[in-house]
């Protein structure tokens, strides 16, 4: 007889970025199984506009860590002992780290789920001298989890998880193939680690040419894009269109994607694109080489390489409509193998099982 399991979700936030995405999708399939689930958030922000709440799920948000740290503190670990959870899984290196102490005082199975190559300086030491206390390592990279193995960052050997793409159930595929103006598509927030500024260059060299580039994701109150935009005289190529709920709907209706980021795990971006068989042009990063390079579903340019990058989106525009498409097809066959929503899912649930069972 199976056994309900009761299971925490941990992380720094509910901002609306990859990994946060993919753990919504984890709790919502949990919880469609009748497993009791809860979320934590270290830090009190929800971009998910009401999506969780609407969904029945249970989540604790904590507050200001400056202004309330010892109620922070207590908040958790009331609600950890009240909830007495089977498994915590834990996203991202300060969650990682605070599930870990936790665990010495709770009898949990820790599942610590890691989403990008290189770990930031400030948790360096703090997450070596904790490794121990996991029960499994889940990366959602190969590549991942070679680089943290090679570096002696975790002392058990880990398992690949895929973030799981749901494929679309319409036709994506614009008639018009030939057609004169070339539509891109980048999503992204306008974070550090996207690198937006040497896309902009790259616009920028190929403004002679009848194109435009889509971006969808949030500002962050940043002013400089829209200054280097006008610097660079390229206003009539680009449209920051903001964040937008159902992104797929734009993808459907571009012909080919970009990345310019010089930092990444897994993008759900690429992902995305790929299952709406769109060929890319993405950085020379390890997430993105380890899809491109396997689904063989568009070029790869070095990062910070405006040159480079502006060449490969030439070389997109500039084949004919049935190589670009088979470079997507490619891609939306790749995501249909490895990535489905189905596939992954069974893969977390199996985990749970064997860890909790």
């Amino acid at each position: 007889m199976k056994v309900n399991k009761r299971v925490i979700l941990m992380t720094p936030s509910m901002s609306k970025g990859g990994a946060e995405t993919q753990l919504l999708k984890i709790a919502l399939f949990l919880k469609s199984r009748h497993h009791k689930v809860l979320i934590i958030s270290l830090k009190p922000i929800d971009e998910f506009n009401g999506e969780i709440k609407k969904s029945g799920l249970e989540v604790l948000f904590l507050g200001n860590w400056f202004r309330n740290p010892f109620s922070n503190i207590s908040s958790l670990y009331k609600t950890i002992k009240r909830f007495r959870p089977d498994v915590v899984i834990a996203f991202m290196f300060i969650a990682i780290i605070f599930a870990r102490l936790l665990k010495l005082s709770f009898k949990f199975k820790l599942i610590s789920t890691i989403r990008i190559s290189v770990i930031p300086k400030k948790w360096y030491l703090a997450f070596k001298l904790t490794q121990k206390l996991d029960d499994v390592i889940v990366y959602n990279s190969f590549a991942s989890m070679v680089n943290f193995e090679k570096q002696k960052l975790v002392c058990k050997g880990g398992v690949v998880i895929h973030n799981g793409i749901a494929l679309p159930v319409y036709s994506n595929i614009d008639d018009d193939l030939e057609k004169k103006n070339f539509k891109w598509i980048c999503i992204g927030h306008f974070r550090w680690n996207k690198d937006y500024l040497t896309l902009f260059k790259a616009i920028a060299l190929l403004k002679h040419r009848n194109f435009t580039v889509d971006i969808i994701g949030d500002l962050n109150g940043e002013l400089w894009p829209h200054k280097a935009i006008e610097e660079l005289e390229i206003q009539k190529h680009v449209n920051i269109m903001g964040f937008k709920q159902e992104a797929h709907k734009y993808l459907g209706q571009s012909d080919a994607f970009v990345l310019s980021s010089f930092s990444e795990g897994m993008p759900n971006a690429i992902l995305e694109a790929m299952a709406h068989a769109k060929p890319t042009v993405v950085t020379d990063i390890d997430g993105n080489h380890e899809l491109v390079e396997k689904a063989q579903c568009g070029l790869l340019c070095e990062k910070q390489n405006e040159q480079d990058m502006a060449t490969n989106m030439l070389k997109i525009m500039d084949m004919s409509a049935a190589d670009r498409l088979a470079l997507g097809n490619n891609g939306k066959l790749h995501i249909k193998t490895r990535f489905s929503e189905e596939k992954v899912m069974g893969e977390w649930m199996q985990l749970i099982d064997r860890l909790a069972g």
